[in-house]
């Protein structure tokens, strides 16, 4: 497994893994300002074999890096890639001298929140009716 930054050339197959891992996923336009107009967003690029198995977008601003999204192929979960995707953007927000990540998770995807739980985030708050079609929103955080 390795893990490389994302490029335009990648929005399509991202795109994609966005629809099979998103009840309201992001379209390409939206995956493209992440790239090139949000000065504070890296994406990032799980891959095996040369094979896309996941991807993320980090948003490091200052002190605080906040996992803006994350997904794994359906067909590849349950195999660590989540975990190694996980310990690598935590070691970037590190490097980058952030002190806290912290990410939003739907009340309702528990594998999520076990995953997240296990790497040692703690839940700080719930977001109420945060997505658009009103389920809450876990608020979860952790020291870097």
């Amino acid at each position: 497994m390795n893990i490389t930054e994302m490029k335009e050339s990648d929005l399509d197959i991202v795109v994609e893994l966005e629809k099979q891992c998103f009840k309201q996923p992001w379209n390409k336009e939206q995956c493209l300002y992440e790239l090139q107009e949000n000065p504070f967003s890296t994406g990032y690029l799980l891959k095996e074999d040369d094979h896309i198995v996941g991807y993320a977008f980090l948003w490091i601003t200052f002190e605080i890096a906040q996992l803006a999204r994350i997904g794994i192929d359906p067909a590849c979960r349950k195999k660590g890639y989540g975990t190694y995707l996980m310990d690598a953007l935590c070691k970037q927000a590190r490097e980058a001298q952030s002190e806290f990540l912290s990410l939003e998770v739907r009340e309702s995807n528990q594998a999520a929140l076990k995953l997240y739980e296990k790497l040692g985030l703690i839940p700080v708050n719930v977001s109420k009716n945060y997505y658009p079609d009103g389920e809450n929103a876990v608020v979860m955080s952790m020291a870097l």
